[in-house]
């Protein structure tokens, strides 16, 4: 077995959204070789258990402010674990975990890798904003001080790169393993959505994507819209399309496991992921991958996987009036967008290297292994 290499994040997989899943697979390829240690939070019961060769250690939160899990005891296990690590992998920006990691570190000296995983913390709440401010001006420029800094999309690496950082990139993994793609599903016709629907997630856009639908339904009386995900604002979002008039075209599935999103996958006709901001947005590459073509703000991420006109939308502005625009011209050009869906899934091997992994970016390469100038 090769190095002692302890990971740490907020979450871990299954718990969590992209970070989660991006940090599960990175601790995946590299306990194929290394041993790899998982110190994490949890909503759930505090517990030890192995996953795919990885020992996860899952801490109980004392409190959770603002999305941010915080725990004494997690401070103590972090600690004692540093101890025993020869390189750290901490996934950031959520506050805490990757702060606390990154001190112990520096007390050992011992090497640490930051993975960042968004542009910023704020959310649009004005006094949670003030206090993202001052964070990212104190506390996270002392965890990102002497770290090798990793940026998970062109977008992240642009933010850092503004701010006097000097990161290199390296773009999540497809990790489609899970999925059965295999399907081939007679579509219907639903549009999708995937994503988490907690208050501080608001900046999916959820909202938009509702009135959206609700404004062009009366011309495509046949359509569906699939929502996946849950979250805090589950209500809000049903009784929004209540006020709308529209709750029966709407289904919200909650969350799903891998095999049951395969289904809803192969089934929707396309996705829709409206964010104001996005630092990737797996759920684009995912969609891409069974023959779904997207309709993607320009604010995401995963953009530079949409060749426009060939297996999606771009959109040029953010609004209900412009994403109901590109929706309608799919929805009235069945023929288009069955072509659109032939071409999604043949397109996207394109990005992707011999690891699945995103090749093709901008003025940018991938590495295939987060620690491999330190072997």
């Amino acid at each position: 077995m090769g190095k002692h290499i302890l990971v740490v994040s907020p979450y871990f997989y299954p718990e969590g959204g992209g970070l989660e899943r991006y940090a599960f697979n990175m601790a995946r390829e590299l306990a194929e070789k290394e041993k790899v240690t998982v110190l994490c939070m949890t909503k759930g019961a505090e517990r030890t258990e192995e996953i795919n060769g990885i020992t996860v250690h899952r801490v109980k939160p004392g409190a959770i402010i603002s999305n941010t899990p915080l725990s004494l005891k997690f401070i103590f296990r972090a600690a004692h674990m540093v101890k025993e690590s020869e390189v750290v992998i901490a996934h950031t920006p959520v506050p805490f975990a990757a702060d606390v990691a990154s001190f112990f570190v520096k007390l050992k000296g011992i090497p640490i890798v930051i993975v960042y995983h968004t542009v910023g913390l704020k959310k649009g709440d004005k006094l949670l904003d003030f206090v993202a401010g001052i964070y990212s001006s104190t506390l996270e420029r002392a965890t990102l001080r002497g770290a090798e800094i990793i940026a998970v999309s062109g977008t992240v690496f642009e933010h850092l790169k503004s701010r006097g950082y000097n990161p290199r990139i390296s773009h999540p993994r497809l990790d489609v393993t899970e999925f059965d793609l295999s399907k081939t599903c007679r579509r219907k016709n639903a549009v999708l959505f995937v994503g988490q629907l907690g208050k501080y997630h608001r900046f999916k856009n959820l909202n938009l994507l509702i009135r959206a639908f609700a404004e062009i339904l009366k011309e495509f009386p046949e359509w569906e819209l699939w929502v996946v995900g849950e979250g805090d604002m589950v209500d809000e979002y049903k009784n929004l399309a209540k006020e709308l008039g529209i709750m029966e075209k709407v289904h919200f599935f909650g969350s799903l496991g891998d095999q049951k999103l395969s289904k809803i996958y192969s089934k929707a006709r396309f996705l829709v992921l409206p964010s104001s901001f996005e630092s990737f947005g797996m759920v684009v590459a995912e969609a891409l991958a069974f023959g779904v073509p997207v309709i993607v703000s320009p604010y995401v991420g995963a953009k530079f996987l949409v060749d426009e006109g060939k297996n999606g939308v771009i959109l040029k502005n953010l609004d209900p009036k412009s994403l109901a625009n590109a929706m309608r011209e799919l929805m009235e050009n069945p023929k288009a967008l069955k072509k659109l869906s032939h071409i999604a899934r043949r397109k996207i091997c394109g990005f992707l290297d011999k690891n699945n992994k995103f090749s093709r970016t901008p003025r940018v390469t991938t590495p295939s292994n987060p620690i491999s100038k330190r072997k």
